[in-house]
């Protein structure tokens, strides 16, 4: 509070800190209390890494369609023309049970040309389509 010597009756409007000061002193000692248990640890056991050697899948039964950057297709790196490729295609499908082929595409390839290429692919019986990476 001021005392003064101003003699007069108006209204001071001086902030007065004292609730503030309470009110931070009180949100530190709740944050002190609160933080030892919001950092609780767990132990937990963690097997070891087992030595197995997982064989690689074998791709000769899998379609695998290629795409280069200068837009070259081949299905099992055999190359093919893009006026084929639906014929190709619905022939490696019709004795197959499970309608999959894998796409290869460069990283440099057109994106219209690889969609393009896709969709002739669904067109021709492919049900399943996945995209390998590097």
């Amino acid at each position: 509070m001021a005392f003064g010597g101003s003699g007069g009756a108006g209204v001071r409007s001086d902030i007065n800190i004292t609730p503030l000061v309470d009110v931070v002193l009180v949100l530190l000692i709740i944050f002190m209390v609160m933080t030892p248990t919001l950092l609780k640890e767990v132990d937990v056991q963690v097997p070891e890494k087992a030595d197995v050697t997982m064989a690689a899948p074998s791709t000769a039964d899998q379609v695998v369609v290629s795409i280069n950057r200068e837009g070259r297709i081949a299905i099992n790196k055999e190359p093919i023309v893009e006026s084929q490729l639906t014929v190709r295609i619905h022939d490696l499908m019709a004795t197959r049970s499970e309608k999959l082929a894998f796409f290869d595409i460069d990283d440099d390839a057109n994106y219209g040309d690889a969609v393009h290429v896709m969709d002739v692919c669904r067109g021709a019986g492919v049900k399943v389509i996945g995209l390998m990476t590097k």
